[in-house]
């Protein structure tokens, strides 16, 4: 019988078995997840490690071949078209660049910094750089003397890197500079130029400072930088078809010249200015920012700081621009001003009691006018009303629409930021108050007896400040081994000093002091120093060109025309005398000679683009439409970013039915100029004749804005036929009537 094989039943060997091989699965299974977590830590930190090596070897390369530059600063607010170093190095010597002496004192030391060397760097504006004198009367000269004086063991260099209109955003990539230079301690006095150059701070405000400290923290590196010029040509897809102003590689800030381009070296001038309050807030979040970043730079970098808290005249130097309350109708505003002027001759005539009550109604109607606060203020102070005059007078200066004095907001974040950071900050501006007092001056308010114009000291005050400094140095440590001087030790110095100093040299002062005055739209005062320069300085270029510009704007253009044909052949054919010449040519009718220096001057190897301009527009004038139009295409092809020709661009398009075309265009010399009320009305225009009435009823209300006022042209003006019947446009000819 065959045998046959008998299942068994699972018994407990078997199941046993099983179980063992179950738990070695589970224990397995639950090894595996940490495993794998251990494997996944390690390739995301292989991952990042490779990453770092990557990018250090890309940003290493980038930084050898010095692409992109670094031309940016670091500043979330602005950039700059290209950083030029201030001193170049030679044969162990730096010094200052040639091209920057049009801005700097001249200045050399050595490299690297000898033993027993004490190297002291001031930063500023022109009060730093000793205008209207040069360095040689400025106060880090005088802080030189003093410090050697005080310390015969040791040589102190204090390098005056006080540069003309320069304002905080333009002195910090300097300092960043001068850090190489084995400094060992930086001085910085700023404030007072911050709303000098124009620039615009919309979509940035908005952000948190987080977010612009982080943006600037990128910049500062190459590969960031390289990935934006890559990818902006996808950022920027319609940029050939409509042209923008100016931007940095990131298109969120603008970008600014090397050199410093004021709004009141512009034909304009004045006029460009306007009251604007987003403006203004961003120049106080910029002075914010740069300030600490002139802080941490220092304290990062090892070298000691003393900021100066800047001052300004007060009671004896007016506002450069009033504007009335916004709100006012043209015709409210005229007769308030008409008013003002009338107040103003009785309070000359000596009878200031008949003046504050009118003046403080009138005040009352227009809040921020300037002009009313700073005539409050002279009638206060005769009546002895010394607090209440100091409080008009600082309200009229800041109200003063062309800002040119460091305003109570900015001199407060200066103070507050020294505060907050525990920064030395020198009380320069209160110590004027009470050197006035001193002087004298019961009211303490300072004015003339401590200025020369708006914001520039006397020498005696330069010295004062070297003194400040001084006394904040030995009181801080940052020398140890100086001695305090005598009030006599001190005359010493100062009187060696002034005695190197030749005649010529306060003539040189009158001279720039006229400058600025002139530059700053204070005509007559201008004159006055311009009168007393020609005595010392007969046969100087700049007196030439200021009196033709005098008779220019005077209506005696042949006197005009004398002087600057005598300016040009001392300067030897400058490009910019000979344009002004050849703008007086014009204006007295003969265009022929005007053209031909115009020509001349776009023949030249560095043609001026202003040259260009204004030989297209005398070409539309007489109807050459096509070759204005070629002219300027020219032009723009060699230098594209010269905003001077925008306009007249856009005008020869526009007169050639290119209208479209034309509007781009103009929109650039808006976005160039934002407070130029003619390119505004042209634009309106533009808009107009395209169909686009309520754009060009917008930016007509904006040229308003801006300071448009022909009444007689806009009413007759037939661009704008296609929206002369809209309720709009009846409104905005009657906010002008």
């Amino acid at each position: 019988m065959k045998s046959r094989k008998i299942k068994k039943a699972p018994g407990k060997a078997q199941k046993s078995e099983q179980s063992q091989i179950s738990g070695r699965k589970e224990k397995i299974s639950d090894t595996e997840p940490t495993q794998h977590a251990g494997f996944r830590f390690r390739d995301v930190l292989f991952g990042l490690v490779v990453c770092l090596a990557f990018f250090f070897l890309v940003e290493s390369a980038l930084r050898l071949a010095g692409f992109p530059p670094q031309t940016e600063g670091g500043d979330p607010f602005v950039g700059f078209s290209g950083i030029h170093p201030l001193f170049r190095v030679e044969n162990g010597i730096a010094h200052t660049a040639p091209e920057k002496l049009r801005y700097f004192n001249e200045a050399s030391f050595k490299v690297p910094k000898p033993s027993g060397t004490v190297r002291v760097f001031c930063f500023g504006g022109s009060t730093t750089y000793g205008h209207p004198f040069d360095g040689r009367t400025s106060f880090p000269r005088w802080l030189q003397d003093l410090l050697n004086a005080a310390d015969p063991q040791h040589t102190y260099e204090v390098l005056n890197a006080g540069g003309i209109s320069y304002a905080s955003y333009r002195i910090l990539p300097i300092i960043e500079e001068t850090l190489k230079y084995q400094p060992d301690l930086m001085v910085v006095y700023t404030g007072q130029n911050e709303f000098l150059e124009r620039r615009t701070y919309s979509g940035l405000l908005d952000k948190p400072s987080g977010f612009l400290a982080l943006g600037a923290r990128l910049e500062s590196f190459h590969t960031f930088r390289a990935l934006q010029l890559l990818l902006q040509p996808f950022t920027s897809a319609d940029r050939k078809t409509s042209p923008s102003p100016k931007l940095s590689q990131d298109s969120r800030k603008p970008v600014l010249q090397g050199e410093v381009s004021a709004i009141l070296d512009r034909s304009a001038g004045l006029e460009l200015y306007h009251r604007d309050d987003v403006f203004a807030k961003g120049v106080e979040e910029h002075l914010d920012h740069n300030l600490r970043a002139i802080i941490s730079t220092c304290t990062k970098a090892g070298v000691r700081l003393i900021l100066v808290h800047p001052a300004s005249n007060l009671k004896d130097f007016s506002p450069f621009k009033s504007e009335s309350s916004p709100e006012l109708s043209a015709a409210d505003k005229r007769e308030i001003m008409s008013n003002a002027g009338r107040l103003e001759k009785v309070f000359e005539s000596g009878d200031f009691q008949a003046t504050l009550q009118p003046i403080q109604e009138l005040i009352e109607k227009d809040r921020l006018n300037a002009k009313l606060h700073f005539l409050h203020g002279r009638a206060l102070l005769k009546a002895k009303q010394y607090d209440a005059a100091r409080q008009a007078f600082v309200r009229a200066k800041d109200l003063d629409v062309c800002p040119l004095r460091c305003t109570s907001v900015l001199e407060n974040k200066i103070l507050s930021v020294a505060k907050e950071t525990k920064t030395v900050l020198v009380p320069f501006k209160d110590a004027l108050d009470g050197k006035a007092a001193q002087s004298g001056d019961r009211s303490g308010i300072p004015g003339n007896e401590s200025f020369l114009d708006h914001v520039h000291p006397t020498i005696e005050n330069h010295q004062f400040l070297a003194e400040m400094i001084l006394e904040e140095i030995r009181k801080n440590g940052f020398v140890k081994s100086t001695k305090t001087l005598s009030r006599d030790d001190i005359q010493v110095v100062y009187d060696k000093g002034m005695s190197s100093l030749e005649p010529e040299y306060f003539g040189l002062r009158d001279l720039n002091l006229a400058k600025t005055l002139r530059w700053a739209g204070k005509k007559e005062e201008a004159r006055f120093a311009l009168q007393k320069a020609t005595e010392h300085l007969p046969d100087n270029i700049e007196i030439h060109k200021m009196l033709g510009s005098y008779y220019l704007e005077d209506g005696d253009h042949e006197k005009a025309i004398t002087e600057y044909k005598t300016a040009v052949a001392l300067s030897k054919e400058d490009p910019e005398l000979m344009f002004s010449l050849a703008v007086a040519y014009y204006r007295s009718g003969k265009s022929s000679d005007a053209e031909g220096i115009y020509t001349k001057l776009i023949n030249r190897e560095k043609p001026l683009a202003e040259a260009y301009g204004n030989l297209a527009m005398m070409y539309l004038e007489q109807g050459r439409i096509a070759d204005a139009s070629a002219l300027l295409k020219n032009a723009l092809d060699q230098n594209p970013d010269a905003s001077v020709l925008f306009s007249p661009y856009a005008l020869a398009l526009a007169m050639s039915d290119r209208v479209e075309e034309a509007v781009p265009w103009m929109i650039r010399a808006v976005d160039a100029e934002p407070g130029d009320s003619a390119a505004l009305y042209n634009l309106a225009g533009m808009y107009a004749i395209s169909g686009k009435t309520e754009k060009a009823l917008d930016t007509l209300d904006r040229a308003l804005h801006a300071g448009y006022s022909n009444w007689e042209k806009l009413s007759r003006d037939p661009v704008f036929h296609s929206v002369r019947s809209t309720p709009e446009f009846e409104r905005i000819l009657q906010r002008i009537r």
